[in-house]
Parts: C-alpha cells; sequence; structure tokens
C-alpha cells in the first residue's frame, strides 16, 4: 500500500483565480498538440475541489526543454525519487492526470490505463524528458500469454487525447491533450519478455507533467489487481486525496461520470449509475486501498428529487483495516468479488512450490510487510511473549530457493535471534502460512552488521 501526494498547504490551493476566461490560440501552451479554451463551464470540473496545480508552463529552449524554476514541478523529482528507490512498486502519477479524461466521449480500456500509469511513472523517473522511452513489456504483461493486447493498448492510447481542466496563466481553461506522439509496434510480435515497448509522449504533455505541484502515489501491485475502469479511476482520485487536511471531494454528477469514464448517454439515471458503477467501484476500492470512500446521502445536493452533486470522502484506514487489506490483495482472486458481496467462496491456493514463483505476483512493498508484520502481531498475542515481539522489526519479503516466500524480520540482538529462532520459529511460520493461505510459510531473523570504528568515523 502507499501513501498520497502532497498535503495542501493552509489556505487554498484549491482556490484559483476565476473570472471571465478568453479563448487562448493553440500555440499558447509550450510543445504544441494542444487546444485551450476558457470551456471550464461547459466541462463542469469544479475547481476548488480539485485542488490540481497551476499549469505553468515557460517558453522551451533551443533544445524543446522548458527552463526557469517551473521546469521541474514537485512531482517530477518525487517520481525520480520513486523509481530509484521503488522501481515500479509505486507508481507516482501528476494530479493533473489522475483529474484528466478522454476527450470526445471516447474512453480507455482497463489494460490500456493500467499501461499508461506505468509509461507515466517511467517518464516522470526521467522528469519529464522529451525523449523516446523503453518499458519492459515484463511490468504491463501480467498474466498475458501473448503481445497482441499489448500493443493493442499501446495504439488506444495513441489515438486517444486527455481533457485536462485547471489554471493557466491566472485562467480557469480546458486543455485537450493528445498523449502520444509516436511508438513502435514490431512487425513480428515475439511471444517474449525480451523486446521492450517504445513510445514518445507529445511536448505539451510532458509539460503538464513535468511543472505538477501535487500527485498521486498508487501502489503498483494493488493498481494490477483492480478489474474494472470505474475502479481504478476513483482508486487513482482516492489515492491522490486520502491524506490531504481535506480529503473529501464534492463532484456535480456530469463531472463524476467523466471522471469514472462512463461510457457517454449510459446510465442516464442517477439510481442506475450508481448501482452500476459508483456503488461497484466503491466495494472494490475499499477491499484494495489504504484508504476507506464514502458517498454520503446527507451530502448529496438536490433538486427536487434529482440528484445534482455528490461528495466522496476518502479517510485512510486504521492498523486492523489496513492489514485485511493486505491479506485480500495476497488471497486467490477467484473468490474475491465473493469475499466483496459476503458469499461464501473459499478457493484453495496451489502451493507455492507446485505453483512457481511466477503465479505468486510481485513481492511486497515496503508499506505491505507493515500491514502484515501488524497482522501476524494480533495473530501471536498469548502465543509469543510480549518483550520479544516488541525487540522485532519487518524488513522484507524474500524469496526462498524452494520456490516459497519468506518474512525477514530485523533485531537488535543476536540473543534474541537465537531465542526467537529456537524457541518460537514454528509458531511464526504457522500464523504467517494462516494469514497468507500458504504464499508466505517461513520466517527468518537478522541481526544488523555492526559498524567499525571507522566506519562509524566516516
Amino acid at each position: 500500500m502507499a501513501g498520497t501526494g502532497r498535503r495542501k498547504a493552509r489556505g487554498a490551493e484549491d482556490t484559483p483565480p476565476t473570472g471571465a476566461l478568453a479563448v487562448l490560440a493553440p500555440g499558447d501552451l509550450a510543445g504544441g498538440g494542444a487546444i485551450l479554451d476558457g470551456g471550464g463551464d461547459a466541462a463542469g470540473l469544479p475547481v476548488p475541489a480539485l485542488a490540481v496545480p497551476s499549469m505553468a508552463v515557460l517558453p522551451p529552449d533551443d533544445t524543446g526543454t522548458a527552463v526557469g524554476p517551473a521546469a521541474v514541478g514537485l512531482t517530477a523529482r518525487v517520481a525520480s525519487a520513486t523509481f530509484e528507490r521503488d522501481g515500479y512498486k509505486h507508481l507516482i502519477k501528476a494530479a493533473e492526470a489522475v483529474y484528466s479524461y478522454p476527450a470526445n466521449g471516447t474512453r480507455l480500456s482497463l489494460p490500456a490505463q493500467k499501461m499508461l500509469n506505468f509509461m507515466i511513472h517511467l517518464a516522470g523517473s526521467q522528469n519529464f524528458a522529451n525523449k523516446l522511452y523503453r518499458l519492459p513489456k515484463r511490468v504491463v504483461r501480467g498474466n498475458h500469454k501473448g503481445n497482441e493486447r499489448i500493443f493493442d493498448a499501446l495504439k488506444e492510447i495513441f489515438d486517444s487525447s486527455l481533457v485536462v481542466i485547471g489554471p493557466f496563466r491566472g485562467r480557469r481553461s480546458r486543455a485537450e491533450l493528445r498523449i502520444l506522439s509516436s511508438y513502435v509496434r514490431p512487425e513480428e510480435e515475439e511471444d517474449s519478455d525480451a523486446a521492450d515497448i517504445h513510445f514518445q509522449f507529445t511536448d505539451a504533455f510532458l509539460e503538464i507533467q513535468r511543472s505538477s505541484q501535487l500527485w498521486a502515489k498508487l501502489s503498483g501491485p494493488a493498481m494490477v489487481k483492480v478489474t474494472s475502469t470505474y475502479a481504478l479511476k476513483l482508486y487513482e482520485i482516492g489515492m491522490q486525496r486520502y491524506q490531504m487536511d481535506f480529503p473529501s471531494l464534492e463532484l456535480d454528477i456530469d463531472t463524476l461520470r467523466k471522471l469514472l469514464n462512463v461510457p457517454e448517454g449510459a446510465y442516464k439515471d442517477f439510481g442506475i449509475l450508481r448501482t452500476r458503477t459508483i456503488d461497484r467501484a466503491i466495494a472494490e476500492v475499499n477491499q484494495l486501498a489504504p484508504f476507506r470512500v464514502t458517498m454520503p446521502d446527507d451530502k448529496m445536493k438536490r433538486k427536487g428529487r434529482k440528484v445534482e452533486a455528490v461528495t466522496l470522502d476518502f479517510l485512510a484506514k486504521d492498523e486492523e483495516e489496513a492489514a485485511e487489506t493486505y491479506l485480500e490483495r495476497e488471497r486467490h482472486s477467484a473468490g474475491r468479488r465473493a469475499r466483496r458481496i459476503g458469499s461464501v467462496d473459499q478457493v484453495a491456493p496451489a502451493s507455492p512450490v507446485d505453483a512457481g514463483l511466477a503465479d505468486l505476483g510481485p513481492l511486497p512493498d515496503a508499506d505491505d510487510v507493515t500491514a502484515l508484520w501488524a497482522a501476524v502481531l494480533h495473530a501471536l498475542k498469548g502465543k509469543v511473549p510480549a518483550p520479544l515481539l516488541a525487540e522485532l522489526a519487518p524488513e522484507r519479503v524474500e524469496d526462498t530457493p524452494q520456490g516459497g516466500r519468506r518474512l525477514i524480520l530485523s533485531v537488535r540482538k543476536a540473543a534474541v535471534a537465537d531465542t526467537a529462532r529456537m524457541n518460537h520459529w514454528p509458531t511464526f511460520k504457522s500464523a504467517l502460512s494462516s494469514l497468507t493461505s500458504g504464499l508466505i510459510e517461513d520466517v527468518d531473523f537478522t541481526v544488523p552488521a555492526r559498524r567499525t570504528a571507522k566506519e562509524r568515523s566516516e
């Protein structure tokens, strides 16, 4: 699990200047490839609620790269540092991209949306430089055996434009941006992970990302397990907001439909829209995300019987809920929907050794390991002495040579590690195996190496 982007500053980052909007020429956005107009009211996006950062654009230099203080915003710097530390376990996505939606009533498929998130994060790792990027196919391939769906999703992104709403040079504006300027599709698509995906973003799309000051920090393992386009978009919005000082978001119904990528003209009645898209998305997000989202009836704005606006509340889960979320993500996906709606649908997982490492999914990241440890502590109460548990700290989960996984616990003293290993190792193993349905079935205790006097002096 992962946290969100920067907290809102006191006062209101959410309240850009308002007033009459002038029509802006396409060339007013550096790099071209964009259509800017003053159609904020028509688009219906409530800028005060969205808190999207300013689309500050400076003239490019001779190389086509933006210059000056706004050239690299906080989002780019966070993306670069996150990629260096976590690779694709955590994905950074600018708030402008989170609150964007496809132009002309179109929509991106779920595979295309997930791929785009990986592509944006990769570009962010290099400060959104204008260049041809290479994304390893294994990152986006998942469980698909062939490459056809990968390149179909890439073609879908290439053919799409996004609408981004936000302040531009002191005016609330609507930017319609092409996403990709080019991509490469091999004539012979081998079913191999050896080849890479080559693509290049448009100048305008990169500039929006590069100058961003707010972002969402997505969990790669959580994102890939989301099964609907509506839930994925709601997850992204929640990850951008739930740790902010004011995590609620009020949206009119037309804006909500656009942000969730609801097909144009579908589910015109709010009751049907809610049951078919919103409630289902909320249920899935609450099952997989580190926050809980609600849409209270008492916060809905009505005109007569018609619901005109709703409020989404994003609240961080407590420690016990966060631990259960991690465990749910580790369970077999075949029974997830049944567990979500309250049905009993137990799926017996294959032995990790028999299934092979490829079926275990990505290794848990640091946030997930912390949540797992919270669940283990709860399970070990009364079985392992509390003073011993207090000496242990979760470090990581790693693959074992036998094909399973084990939890590595750090302890400061070798004597404590020996005690835990000799007297309580079976108890730890049993708790881990039970909590993770056999995915993590071993534990080891490590003592950090002591630094020499020379190392300490340096």
